[in-house]
């Protein structure tokens, strides 16, 4: 028998039925076809165009029962209810047996073209996606989730709970997340947002050409890369043209930034104050525009020179360095009792101790020129008393001279005995 007379005698028998088909009461008033066996109600079709499909759900059970072929390419729509699971859609050669009974997981729908639910409870939907993990979910195109509460949308997550997301993302470990085209989340519960690899448990990963390779380590931005420094905190700038150059940190629980074009970190809303290091700059610099500033007060020079005098200044090490690290200073009580500046009497501003530095340096320069002044004062007064005794003694040895004339002259005109 061909194919065309085949299914000309199928829709014979079913118009036949339906022809046959002599409801109940109760099913009159409210359905238009219904089917049983053994007295069990299978399937209703409502006249408001709602059906129901009834089955026995039976894992032990096979599959597919009765002579519906259901296995195999073909275009179709399957109710397995021993299952509780559903199909829609179409299987060609590629996944031909993913319909067939052992790509079937309880309590599963596939919709779409060679999709696969092989897992308990999971769902596939899409083109040649695959959910074979337990409570996955596989959609997109080529999405695969084969972890047990994986899910996937064009990626692949392989591990519980693993979720990946975009064209070549990659769940690899349980709770990560991949998001993006081509990112790699590589470690447990790490996180990747765009084409960058996190493969540290717990690590984060952002941007473009990142990695995260570290136990709990960042890397944002375009070439950062934590270099199995665990803890580190890496942000890469565009600047890099290769991932040669990429920015990395040297040792654990470091925080490294790169930014060519300069780095500013403001403290208030409207920017108006905060510190900055300049492209190529070696040393942060405080916002300290004029016009961002108010309440100007004069100093008296002496006075910081009084007060700087009682604050106590030593060398020493922070007790978190090694003790060969020295440094040299005043303690930020001693600075804070003597001048009461900055936010905290347990810091030093280095904005403040400028300023008390400058201070100190102009009241020094005031003595400085008065003394100088002063000074060219008294080597006036000695030269002109110098002068005044070189005329004096001018003015002596004249006189003397004069002496000396006159007694000769009064010994010539004395006369002889």
């Amino acid at each position: 028998m061909s194919n065309r007379a085949r299914s000309a005698t199928v829709a014979a028998a079913v118009l036949a039925a339906v022809a046959a088909y002599t409801p109940s009461a109760a099913a009159q008033a409210d359905s238009a076809f219904a089917v049983s066996a053994s007295g069990a109600s299978l399937m209703r079709l409502n006249t408001d165009a709602s059906f129901v499909v009834r089955g026995t759900a039976d894992e032990q059970a096979e599959v597919y029962s009765g002579n519906v072929a259901a296995t195999g390419a073909g275009v179709r729509m399957l109710w397995i209810p021993q299952a509780w699971a559903f199909r829609a859609g179409k299987v060609d050669s590629f996944g031909a047996n993913y319909w067939n009974p052992g790509s079937i997981g309880f309590g599963s729908a596939a919709f779409g073209e060679n999709t696969r639910a092989s897992g308990n409870h999971s769902f596939a939907a899409g083109l040649t996606t695959n959910a074979s993990g337990d409570e996955a979910v596989a959609l997109g195109n080529s999405g695969t989730a084969t972890g047990d509460r994986s899910f996937s949308f064009n990626g692949t997550a392989s591990a519980v709970g693993a979720v990946a997301i975009g064209s070549g993302a990659q769940a690899t470990n349980d709770d990560a997340l991949a998001m993006g085209p081509s990112s790699i989340a590589g470690g447990l519960a790490s996180i990747v947002i765009g084409p960058s690899i996190a493969n540290g448990n717990f690590g984060v990963a952002i941007g473009l050409q990142n990695s995260a390779s570290g136990q709990f380590s960042v890397a944002i931005g375009k070439n950062a890369r934590t270099a199995n420094r665990q803890g580190s905190v890496v942000l890469g700038d565009g600047c890099a043209g290769f991932s040669s150059d990429s920015v990395y940190p040297t040792a654990n629980n470091q925080f490294i930034a790169r930014g060519c074009g300069g780095i500013k970190f403001f403290t208030s809303q409207n920017l108006s104050s905060g510190v900055q290091v300049a492209a190529g700059g070696g040393s942060w610099s405080s916002i300290s525009d004029r016009n961002r500033k108010e309440h100007f007060l004069e100093l008296d020079g002496e006075d910081v020179l009084s007060r700087l005098r009682n604050v106590p200044v030593s060398t020493w090490n922070y007790i978190a360095q090694e003790d060969s690290v020295r440094h040299m200073g005043p303690m930020a009580q001693d600075f804070s009792a003597a001048f009461g500046l900055g936010e905290d009497s347990l810091m030093i501003n280095t904005v403040d101790i400028d300023g008390v530095n400058m201070a100190g340096v102009k009241a020094l320069t005031t003595r400085t020129d008065a003394l100088r002044a002063e000074n060219e004062q008294l080597r006036a007064q000695v030269a002109a008393q110098q002068a005044e005794i070189v005329r004096m003694r001018d003015e002596q040895a004249a006189t003397a001279a004069r002496l000396e004339r006159i007694e000769q002259a009064l010994r010539a005109a004395a006369p002889r005995p």
